[in-house]
C-alpha cells in the first residue's frame, strides 16, 4: 500500500511490515484460517439480500479468495482487489479449479484500497476479514471510502467487518507469548510451535502483533499491524466519509452489536449529494 502520505504513528518502520508479512505465505494463512466460515455465510447473504439475484460485486482486500469463490459460486460476477501477490496468486489458483464459466466471472487485480479505480460501478463493496484494519490514520480511511463512493452505483451498498477492541487484550504484557498452538505446516510438514504478543499505542490506535514460528532450530517472526476502531468513532468517520450506517452487528449471524461481540458489522449506503 504505498503512494500516500501517512501521519506518523508510534511504529512507523513496522506499518509497511505489518501490513505484508502476514500475507506472504498464503498456504499457511489459508491453513490458519480454514475454519472460518462463518463471515463466508454472511457476505454470500449480504449478496443475495442486497442484489436478489447474481449481480456484480467488488471484493476490496479479496486475500485468497475465501469469500470470492462463494460469491461467484452463487453466480455474481465478481472483481477482486488485494495488495498481496502472494494471497492473489493463491486466489487465482482456487478460481482454477472452478469451472470455466464461474473461472470467467471473476477478475482479480493487484492493488491499493486507498487508490484503486475502475470503470465500472458495482451495486455492492464488500471488505471482509477486518482489511479495514490496515487504514492506519483517518487521512487513508477517506481516501479508501472516497473511492468507495466513486465505485458504487446509486444506492449501492458498502459492508465490511472490523474487530471491536477489547481492551483486557490490547494492555497484554507484550513480553509475554500467548496462544501457544503446535502444527504441522500444510506444505513442508514441518512441526511449528506458534506463540504471539503484541504492543499497543492508545494514542495512534495502532496494534503491532507479533506472530512466532518455531520450527527445528530457527524461529521466524512475522509482523501483522491493525488499526482500531472504536464504535462511536467508527460510525463518526463512515458519516464523515458521506455514508449512512443502515444496519450495524456484532457478529455474522446478525445479533446487534454489544460490548461482549468481537466483531462490527458495518452496512453503509452513500448519502445523495447535496
Amino acid at each position: 500500500m504505498g503512494g500516500l502520505p501517512r501521519e506518523a504513528p508510534r511504529f512507523p518502520s513496522l506499518i509497511e511490515r505489518g501490513t505484508r508479512e502476514h500475507y506472504d505465505d498464503a498456504i499457511l494463512y489459508d491453513y490458519e484460517y480454514r475454519r472460518r466460515l462463518r463471515d463466508v455465510r454472511f457476505y454470500r447473504d449480504i449478496a443475495q439480500r442486497h442484489l436478489g439475484g447474481p449481480g456484480h460485486i467488488l471484493e476490496l482486500a479479496c486475500g485468497t479468495g475465501r469469500i470470492t469463490r462463494g460469491l461467484v459460486r452463487d453466480g455474481h460476477r465478481v472483481v477482486g482487489l488485494d495488495a498481496s501477490l502472494p494471497m492473489l496468486s493463491r486466489a487465482r489458483a482456487r478460481v482454477a479449479k472452478m469451472g470455466a464459466r464461474a473461472q470467467s466471472r471473476v477478475s482479480l487485480v493487484a492493488g491499493d484500497i486507498r487508490q484503486f479505480g475502475f470503470r465500472a460501478r458495482f451495486p455492492l463493496i464488500v471488505m471482509g476479514f477486518n482489511s479495514f484494519e490496515h487504514l492506519y490514520t483517518r487521512v487513508e480511511v477517506a481516501a479508501c471510502l472516497g473511492r468507495v463512493r466513486e465505485h458504487l452505483t446509486a444506492g449501492g451498498t458498502f459492508v465490511f467487518d472490523v474487530q471491536n477492541p477489547n481492551l483486557h487484550w490490547l494492555v497484554r504484557d507484550p513480553h509475554r507469548r500467548w496462544a501457544r498452538t503446535r502444527f504441522r505446516h500444510p506444505e513442508t510438514g514441518e512441526r511449528v510451535v506458534y506463540t504471539t504478543n503484541h504492543e499497543y499505542d492508545p494514542v495512534s490506535q495502532i496494534v503491532v502483533i507479533r506472530l512466532y514460528y518455531q520450527a527445528a532450530d530457527r524461529e521466524r517472526v512475522v509482523t501483522l499491524a491493525q488499526r482500531k476502531f472504536f464504535p462511536a468513532e467508527l460510525e463518526a468517520l463512515i458519516a464523515a466519509s458521506g455514508f449512512t450506517t443502515t444496519a450495524r452487528y456484532g457478529d455474522f449471524d446478525g445479533e446487534p452489536l454489544g460490548p461482549d461481540h468481537e466483531s462490527q458489522v458495518l452496512v453503509c449506503r452513500a448519502r445523495a449529494s447535496e
